[in-house]
């Protein structure tokens, strides 16, 4: 495997393993607002090209002579939404759950409590 200059997260794509790194504050202040709109589940064209366009943004940190057309062509709808969570948990934030109208679900305050 290439060396690389920022470390980050092991992916395996397919033929390839290459390490995702997190992305740089900038691509991500452009980014976050469609990354945001992808992790609540909608899924269309534009979802398509925020998976592209913030897989590459990370992995030209690492692999800069490594074109968008050539991180298009590693993705595919089985890998696509790991392949952005890796991007997520190098870049130190985590995928949200969310529910079906794609709102963050609350975080568990614990065990219920019930009588009995």
């Amino acid at each position: 495997m290439t060396p690389v200059n920022v470390p980050g997260v092991e992916f395996p794509f397919p033929g390839k393993t290459l390490v995702i790194p997190p992305m740089a504050l900038g691509d991500l202040e452009q980014l976050l607002d469609r990354i945001n709109n992808v992790m609540s589940g909608r899924m269309d064209k534009d979802s398509i090209a925020t998976v592209i366009d913030a897989t590459h943004a990370a992995l030209r940190r690492n692999y800069p002579g490594m074109e968008r057309a050539e991180v298009a062509s590693l993705l595919d709808l089985q890998n696509m939404r790991a392949a952005l969570d890796a991007v997520m948990s190098a870049s130190g934030m985590e995928a949200q759950p969310v529910n079906e109208t794609g709102e963050a679900l609350a975080p568990s305050t614990g065990a219920n409590s019930t009588r009995t």
